[in-house]
């Protein structure tokens, strides 16, 4: 019988990529499952895990093929080290969005071309549909909840010709009873994936500690207010994140938050929860679906942080520079972190916000 076409799909041993791979066989595709071996921190103990014995038993379920393709060197260079740097910086980057630009659909797209496959198929809960005139639109799923569209504005047409998004037009409650349709056992009791996949600290700063060098990545320095009075000192800002309030070594007062991070001077600012409130921000790497960037004038619904609200802003060109106008009042902006833009539920592009 012909098939639809065959697809490479990324599965990572869950519930949510394995349900793919169950959908797009029972849709008529000739499909591959793709399992990544991704570098972790091995310096710690993690917990024991049996993905690649998950996946392989999934598939000789489904009766497809399983690859495992080994990228601990390339998940380490491309966002490991891009994660440590920018954490250098003075910026709290997102590793999920990274690894989907770089790995998931960059390596992983090469490598579907490599095993002759027309598509790659991922369990993001995301949902494309095509104009008339063969646009792909890449919008919010069914499960707003679950929307995983914040981490892909990094994608544009020629990928989007060539994705799958099965789930898509389903709920998360959805896919787990479509996991027991299918017979799949081994998933009942799998847990949900964690954020940062290659540390299993709760926080950020014991994995910074193990990797960043005291005296070179950071130094000891001065916790100041907005008005320069010296209120302590901080153990090195990449320990810290803007609105962060507990562990920032100050108290006896009023509560207080990580406004800002001077890097140059190696100061932590910080001051009242009303100092927080973001009226712009640069932005850098933008990226937009269309390959075109919205007109000036254009109201858009922005995010800055996965399943952060929506607030009215605008795109400016500044010089060499373009520009975040927030239209609504947004605390806790985070340079190194993503501001998405939207309209409606369709996802437009998006950026890396930073100081300059």
């Amino acid at each position: 019988m012909k098939t639809k076409g065959k697809v490479l799909v990324a599965m990572s041993g869950g519930v949510d990529s394995s349900v793919t791979a169950a959908l797009l066989k029972q849709q008529g595709y000739d499909c591959v499952g793709a399992h990544m071996n991704l570098w972790k921190d091995p310096t710690v103990k993690h917990l024991p895990t049996d993905s690649l014995a998950v996946v392989r038993s999934v598939c000789q379920k489904l009766g497809i093929p399983s690859h495992s393709i080994h990228l601990e060197e390339t998940f380490k260079e491309k966002v490991v080290d891009f994660f440590l740097e920018g954490f250098k910086k003075g910026e709290t980057p997102n590793p999920c969005v990274r690894c989907n630009k770089t790995i998931k659909f960059g390596i992983l797209f090469e490598k579907m071309e490599e095993l002759g496959c027309d598509f790659l198929a991922t369990g993001h809960y995301a949902h494309l549909t095509k104009s008339r005139d063969g646009f792909i639109h890449l919008s919010r799923g069914k499960d707003i909840a679950k929307d995983q569209t914040y981490f892909l504005y990094n994608l544009d047409q020629a990928h989007l010709k060539r994705i799958k998004f099965p789930l898509g037009t389903y709920t998360k409650p959805q896919v787990r009873e479509l996991a027991k349709k299918f017979g799949l056992t081994e998933l009942e009791n799998r847990q949900e994936s964690q954020d940062v996949c290659f540390y299993p600290d709760k926080t950020t700063s014991g994995f910074l500690k193990r990797y960043l060098k005291p005296g070179e990545d950071f130094k000891t320095g001065k916790i100041m207010d907005s008005q320069g009075k010296v209120l302590g000192e901080h153990q090195g800002l990449p320990f810290y994140t803007i609105g962060q309030r507990k562990g920032i070594g100050v108290g006896g007062g009023p509560a207080l938050y990580v406004n800002k991070m001077d890097k140059i001077k190696n100061v932590l600012v910080v001051g009242g929860e009303e100092e927080l409130i973001g009226n712009q921000i640069n932005v850098r790497e933008l990226n937009f679906i269309s390959g075109t960037m919205p007109d000036e004038n254009t109201v858009l619904h922005v995010r800055v942080r996965g399943q952060g609200k929506f607030i009215r802003a605008e795109l400016k060109k500044s010089g060499s520079n373009y520009q975040v106008r927030f239209l609504e009042p947004e605390y806790g902006i985070m340079p190194g972190q993503s501001v998405v833009f939207y309209k409606g539920k369709e996802l437009l592009g998006g950026g890396i916000m930073c100081y300059n």
